[in-house]
């Protein structure tokens, strides 16, 4: 953030004689980290509320909900028009905001896709031949029925034998490297990592391994339970589990949503009667189950919050408190989509939202509650900066959408001779073709079909037959793709021959009479999917912009670039943000598309620096240049910038060390912080 006030660098390089010969320089030990004291936001905490809407938030009737986000609105910055990416998946929406792009620029479109070079994973039959299902959700577990996915929370917990290969070596490509497929993609940790910071991440699968970007270390803590692992409540009290359904239903016919917090998650290993239990069930399936899955990673945040370990791990060495760290919650997206859940519409045009909803609302609401009051407690709500959004919001969020069979449009299309290599559909179809010289001939099939056919639309059991032209929205493929900056079909592996977008309220499902517990989904292009919440608070933040409200339209892509130049790093180094042009979010002091840290608001105030290359010695006031004597006799208010592993000895008057980084981005701060070398007098 640009918050570096003249005042505050005046105070700092132009100080007073103290009686004390020599005292440390107030710089916060943070994994060697090479921020100083003065930058304002030292952590960044990324929340997502899978499902959140900014119309939820705007709801009055969902207000009373969500006390704790709307004071965090009152201390920070709304962004009232902010939205996710399209497709509106949970993937490209997480990969969104922390690598700055888009699935057109990222080449990760879904958690499931395809990718026309890679070949198939060794577990379904392998094989030499290019093409395959890229599928990186709960089915790249060892063991997706148990909390840990059969490893230790993390990238342990991932089956190589699952992943789709390398053509070349044949190796597996795992979840980091498959978002390197059309081009290098680094993300938030990547930058984070590289300078030497400390970060941790927490979300709904192993495979969001893919967070690490180009460095498979770059997140120093993951923790990532598997969302569709088998659970169920279990009572402490009778050391028996109860059925989580039974008690939901049960409750919501008494008028009440039970409060489950002092069951216990357990999975078919902690189970006291094992995986044969009938009361285990896939967590997404009961919003009550949920909640207690989600109490997991905010545990594991307020545990990173107080400088420990999200988890049990010999992977974790040396826990800190992270610069970057976050988690989704999934509770409000279960709640959303739950039978019984949701938002009705009332006959006077009002709406009601559903007890389901709000007691998920309610929950996570609480949940952020947890953590603000332990940054408080912990001294560090006034340097940390918190980001509340959503990878992806729900379609419909009020009613029920109806349920359409997902064969629908590959059938048609394979009856025109136009097959289907494969198709992704939720309430949005991504459709690969065999053969792509095809593509024109079967986008024409489509829109025929959209003209003149119809399809048979079930909501919750009840058959409808709807006119296919009020269904589809729009059918883009070619060039039309290029435009919508959605990627190049011709040129790049994992971009969708075809993309059929659909009006709001219509889903495809497997069998839709076997779905009729299911009310919403997300993936899609509309409104309804994509205007997700968005609001920046947290102490670091100045006074003068806590309870703005932004209206001017933004997207989730622009909270990574933020994020960064929150923290005194270079936005430049995303790569994926530099193709798409990212700039930072509106209306936080921040000049648009530039760098705000303490040493660009310096120099630009101050002039060019004294560079100290590779190699030489600054001491006692004394600065050296690289092929150069050292320049003695340095006493003028000039920032000193480190661009390379020099050593550090002190430095006299107003001299001040502002910032130690290597060219290539890479820290070098040993000097700065290792046994007091650094010290100023």
């Amino acid at each position: 953030m640009n918050r570096w006030k003249p005042s505050l660098w005046r105070a700092l390089v132009h100080h007073q004689p103290r009686r004390v010969r020599r005292s440390k320089p107030r710089l916060e030990l943070l994994e060697d980290r090479c921020l100083l004291s003065a930058t304002p936001a030292q952590h960044v905490l990324l929340l997502s509320v899978d499902g959140l809407h900014q119309a939820d938030i705007a709801d009055p009737n969902l207000q009373p909900d969500l006390t704790n986000i709307i004071s965090l609105q009152n201390q920070g910055v709304s962004y009232s028009n902010a939205s996710t990416t399209k497709p509106s998946d949970s993937f490209p929406g997480a990969l969104s905001y922390l690598t700055g792009a888009g699935p057109g620029t990222t080449g990760v479109y879904y958690d499931d896709s395809y990718s026309r070079t890679l070949l198939p994973p060794t577990a379904l039959g392998g094989g030499s031949t290019p093409g395959t299902e890229a599928q990186f959700a709960e089915n790249i577990d060892i063991n997706s029925n148990l909390l840990n996915g059969g490893g230790n929370f993390d990238a342990s917990s991932i089956d190589p034998t699952q992943l789709p290969r390398d053509p070349i070596t044949g190796l597996p490509v795992y979840p980091n490297q498959f978002l390197q497929t059309n081009t290098t993609i680094t993300t938030i940790f990547d930058v984070a990592h590289q300078a030497g910071l400390y970060t941790a991440y927490s979300d709904k699968h192993p495979a969001y391994q893919i967070a690490e970007g180009t460095d498979p270390k770059a997140i120093n803590d993951f923790f990532a339970p598997e969302i569709n692992s088998l659970g169920a409540l279990l009572d402490p009290g009778t050391g028996m589990t109860v059925n989580a359904d039974t008690l939901l239903k049960t409750d919501l016919a008494l008028g009440f949503v039970p409060d489950v917090s002092g069951f216990v998650l357990v999975d078919p290993s902690t189970d006291p009667l094992g995986p044969g239990d009938p009361n285990l069930q896939d967590l997404t399936t009961n919003p009550l189950l949920t909640e207690r899955y989600d109490d997991l990673k905010v545990q594991a945040i307020i545990n990173e919050i107080h400088g420990q370990a999200s988890h049990l791990s010999p992977d974790i060495t040396n826990p800190q408190v992270p610069a970057i760290f976050g988690m989704n919650f999934q509770a409000v997206s279960v709640a959303q989509k739950y039978f019984a859940g949701g938002i009705t519409p009332l006959s006077d045009g009002s709406t009601n939202p559903s007890l389901v909803l709000e007691a998920a609302i309610q929950h996570t609401d609480a949940s952020i509650g947890q953590m603000v009051s332990a940054l408080h407690q912990t001294g560090l709500w006034n340097s940390t900066e918190i980001f509340v959004t959503a990878k992806h919001g729900q379609t419909p969020r009020v009613g029920v959408g109806g349920l359409m069979a997902d064969s629908t449009l590959p059938n048609l299309l394979g009856s025109a001779g136009t097959p289907v290599a494969f198709a992704v559909q939720d309430d949005v179809s991504l459709i690969y073709l065999t053969d792509q010289s095809q593509t024109q001939q079967a986008t024409q099939t489509l829109q025929t079909f959209k003209n003149t056919g119809s399809i048979d639309v079930y909501y919750q059991g009840q058959l409808v037959v709807v006119p296919a032209s009020k269904i589809i929205n729009q059918i883009l493929s070619g060039p039309n793709l290029v435009k919508a900056n959605l990627g190049n079909a011709a040129t790049d592996s994992t971009t969708p021959d075809i993309i059929v977008t659909l009006n709001p309220g219509f889903i495809w499902v497997g069998h839709p009479l076997k779905f009729t517990n299911k009310r919403a989904e997300h993936g899609g292009f509309s409104a309804d999917d994509t205007h997700v919440a968005l609001v920046v608070s947290g102490g670091a933040l100045p006074k003068n912009v806590q309870g703005k409200t932004v209206g001017a339209p933004v997207t989730t892509t622009q909270i990574a670039v933020t994020v960064l130049d929150s923290l005194g790093l270079d936005p430049n180094q995303l790569t994926g943000a530099r193709i798409e042009k990212t700039k930072v979010l509106p209306g936080l002091n921040l000049p648009a598309g530039q760098s705000s840290s303490p040493a660009a608001a310096a120099l630009a105030t101050f002039g060019n620096p004294i560079q100290v290359g590779n190699g030489p010695e600054i001491s006692g006031g004394i600065a050296g240049q690289t092929g150069s004597a050292p320049v003695t006799g340095n006493r003028d208010s000039r920032p000193v910038v480190i661009d390379g592993p020099s050593t550090v000895r002190g430095t006299k008057s107003s001299t001040m060390v502002l910032l130690a980084r290597k060219k290539t981005g890479t820290a070098a701060v040993d000097a700065l912080f290792a046994a007091g070398d650094f010290e100023e007098f």
